[in-house]
This record gives structure tokens, C-alpha cells and sequence, in this order.
């Protein structure tokens, strides 16, 4: 299918859409701002992304004035979802269930933070619907995602969803065949890492324990903090996939934190559910290093199985930590 008018992908700045749309509880946490759809199975959102954030700018040196790409990319996690409910008539009391989850950055001055807020624009397509006995039940979604005519980020993911009926049955099957009975409302908390070992500069942000290398690669326990302001933004019987994430993303700098590099890609796969109350371990081992770039594989480990691989890349990140922010009007 060909779009060629370039008024179809406007999108609107003014206000966020509804907080059950994008499945948050803080108003404060929802970055949407608007839905529309284009044509069949194809889209237009946008998002803002703050200029700064208790979480998602929580960096070290010149990181600090790039916007993250895991800010970026649940900005899309919201639309994602939100598209679900407003134009296919997802019911909100549905449970979702992500198979993958993958960004790949554009190299371009879109990530720099300026003096305003950056607006985006996502333009989405849904290449496959997944039926089961003619019901929608998942989609795969690819959003293309732009700031001031610069692209930033294309993001794709499938993922499906269930009834609450249907989630508390997968809930209580998994949990009994690790033998566990219903989850209480307490995570397996260990000590966290120096926040400076991982990059970050609050310790609350920090989701791993100390890592402990051996040539390259590194194994860290996770921290679930049920507190969290972001991370567990409303109640969970699990660990979520933003967290898994994240502390892959620690696990990895913990080896090359002193090079401050720049997150690039993520390639994500979730198989099983990580379980709050029992113990989970990263492990993260380069794959791939070259000059300014180095890949990771992460997996998640818990209960003698793999619950997660993440695959991550990083570059060098040449922005000069004492430059001013880009220059505008207002």
C-alpha cells in the first residue's frame, strides 16, 4: 500500500491520550498524545518525550542530554496498545502478552535533547493480524518514528492478549509448575550495584545486584523493586519486560561504563514469565566488538530455564558532556 499525501501523517501535541489507554496508572508517566488512523491496518501516533526524567534520564556524562531509546521505545509500547483498544476494539481489561520487542536507532541529531520537548511522529503499520477460530487475538506492529522531520527509531513487536479469566489460569498453571502457590505481593530483593558501575547516578534506578565479570561476560541478580516508582507504575504479578531490559542493559554496561557508550539496538525475545519471588539472574556476554561499537547477548535466568534473550548493541556516544543544549525559539 502507498500513502503519499504528507498531511496523512500529522499528529496532534496538545494533550496526552487517556492513562487505561497506554495501560499506566501516573498521568505523569503517559507520553501519547494522539491516534488516528490512516488506512487499514496502518496508523499515525505521536508522543512527547520530557526533557528530563526521574528514570529514563537517569545517566552518566553526555548520556544525560541524549533522550534514551528505552524512553523512545515505550513511548511506541503505549501506542502499540492504546492502537489496540481505540481501532480494534480490544476490550481495556485485557491482559497482554509480548512475544518481542525490538528497536533499532536512526543516527541523527533527533536524540539530542533540546529547550523544548521532543514531539514525535510514529507512523505504524500492522503487517499481521493472528486469529484463532476468526478472533483477533494479537497483532505484529512496525512503528516508524520521527522527531522534527529526523527520524529516531523503527520499532516492531508482536504480542497478543487474553482475558482475565485466561491470564489467572496461565498465572496459576506456570507458578504451580515451579511450585509455587499464589504470589503475596514480595519480590526476592538482594543488594544493588554502585549506581556509577551501571551508569546510572540515582540508586533507586539501579535493577541489578553487583555484577561479576569473567572476560566477557557478566552474571548480576536481579532487583525487582516493587516501590518503583516507573517500573512498577501500578501492581504486577511478574517481573516486566521493561525492567528485564533495563537490567540487561546494566549488565552490559558494567563492562564498558567507563566508554559511556550509546544504546543503538535491542532485539528482545520473552518465552516465559520471571517470577517476583524467586531469584533471577542476568548474564550478558559480548558478542560482537569492532571499533566503536560492541553487541551483546543477554539472557534472563531463572528456575534452571531461560526466560528472556535480549540482544543488545552499543556505539560510542561522541557528544561533548559539557556542550549546551540545542538552540532555538520558544
Amino acid at each position: 500500500m502507498t500513502i503519499d499525501a504528507a498531511s496523512t501523517w500529522t499528529a496532534s501535541h496538545v494533550r496526552t491520550i487517556s492513562r487505561e489507554l497506554a495501560h499506566r496508572c501516573a498521568v505523569s508517566e503517559v507520553f501519547v498524545t494522539s491516534l488516528d488512523t490512516v488506512a487499514p491496518d496502518v496508523f499515525v501516533a505521536g508522543a512527547q518525550l520530557p526533557r528530563m526524567h526521574a528514570y529514563y534520564g537517569d545517566h552518566a556524562g553526555s548520556l544525560a542530554m541524549r533522550h534514551d531509546p528505552l524512553l523512545v521505545m515505550e513511548a511506541a509500547r503505549q501506542a502499540a496498545i492504546a492502537l489496540t483498544h481505540e481501532f480494534y476494539g480490544v476490550p481495556p481489561e485485557m491482559a497482554f502478552v509480548v512475544r518481542t520487542f525490538n528497536g533499532t536507532a536512526a543516527d541523527t541529531a533527533a536524540w539530542e535533547v533540546g529547550i523544548a520537548p521532543a514531539d514525535l511522529v510514529m507512523r505504524v503499520r500492522v503487517p499481521e493480524q493472528h486469529r484463532r477460530d476468526g478472533v483477533l487475538h494479537g497483532l505484529d506492529m512496525v512503528l516508524e518514528i520521527e522527531s522534527a522531520g529526523e527520524p529516531m527509531l523503527t520499532v516492531d513487536g508482536s504480542f497478543s492478549w487474553v482475558t482475565s479469566r485466561q491470564w489467572s489460569g496461565l498465572r496459576s498453571a506456570f507458578r504451580d509448575s515451579l511450585g509455587l502457590g499464589a504470589f503475596h505481593g514480595a519480590s526476592a530483593l538482594t543488594e544493588r550495584a554502585t549506581p556509577a558501575a551501571v551508569g546510572r547516578e540515582n540508586w533507586r534506578n539501579v535493577v541489578i545486584g553487583s555484577p561479576r565479570g569473567e572476560g566477557g561476560t557478566a552474571r548480576a541478580s536481579l532487583v525487582a523493586d516493587l516501590g518503583h516508582p516507573f517500573l512498577f507504575d501500578h501492581q504486577l504479578d511478574h517481573v516486566p519486560g521493561s525492567l528485564l531490559i533495563e537490567a540487561c542493559r546494566q549488565t552490559a554496561l558494567s563492562m564498558i561504563v567507563d566508554e559511556l557508550p550509546q544504546l543503538e539496538c535491542v532485539a528482545s525475545t520473552f518465552d516465559r514469565f520471571v517470577e517476583l519471588d524467586l531469584p533471577a539472574e542476568c548474564v550478558a556476554e559480548i558478542v560482537e566488538q569492532g571499533a566503536g561499537t560492541v553487541v551483546f547477548h543477554c539472557e534472563i535466568r531463572q528456575a534452571d530455564a531461560i526466560a528472556a534473550q535480549i540482544d543488545l548493541e552499543f556505539a560510542e556516544d561522541t557528544l561533548d558532556p559539557e556542550a549546551e543544549p540545542q538552540s532555538g525559539s520558544l
